[in-house]
């Protein structure tokens, strides 16, 4: 199995909001709380990026978890928080690669879909894509409670009068509830994200 180098990645991440780098400090010195921050904040971003090639939510998990226990591992080796997302990511696509090479039952359309499978293109879509998520759910869990159960809804592709009707609350409520989370997300997020935030929320 190639293995592709973490370094190749590391500008794929810069458009997003980097992690207090001292957490990285703390990581090196083996502070399993740090540790554990990362492992929670991370986690469910690499099992929904790791299902993009294997649809088998307990092998993915367990891969992820590999993943997270080669990191420890290694962790004196990360200086900043762009090359350790990159490891994640690259480590946990690796694993999946080679899960999905040693399979016994090879299909037919095996080798396109593999080839498309270990495409840069294939690999970095669904990086930004799960690291957009997981940044716009972190700073989504900051908004208060009304706040946040009007974006997830309107996240899962509820309009206006339907979230009104599930929160029962007023369409007005929900503009305005819309309107402010999203100045708040927007500044949160940077102006790199607000292109994604529009389509994701107001699509």
């Amino acid at each position: 199995m190639k293995i592709v180098s973490c370094g190749r990645y590391t500008e794929l991440f810069s458009f997003i909001t980097v992690v207090d780098e001292r957490i990285i400090k703390q990581i090196k010195k083996g502070d399993k709380q740090s540790f554990r921050a990362i492992y929670e904040h991370y986690f469910n971003a690499l099992t929904a990026f790791g299902y993009k090639y294997v649809q088998d939510q307990y092998t993915v998990e367990d891969m992820v978890q590999e993943v997270f226990v080669s990191l420890w591992q290694a962790r004196s080796n990360f200086d900043h928080m762009n090359a350790l997302k990159s490891f994640l990511y690259t480590s946990v696509r690796n694993k999946c690669l080679n899960h999905i090479k040693h399979q016994a039952v090879k299909q037919k359309h095996h080798g396109a879909l593999l080839s498309n499978l270990e495409s840069e293109q294939y690999f970095e879509g669904h990086v930004i894509e799960e690291e957009t998520f997981n940044q716009l759910f972190a700073e989504i869990r900051k908004l208060p409670d009304a706040a946040q159960e009007i974006m997830l809804l309107a996240l899962n592709g509820l309009k206006n009068q339907e979230i009104a009707d599930e929160l029962r609350v007023s369409v007005n409520t929900v503009k305005t509830q819309k309107k402010i989370s999203y100045a708040r997300l927007k500044e949160a997020l940077g102006p790199a994200m607000n292109t994604i935030l529009i389509l994701m929320i107001f699509g």
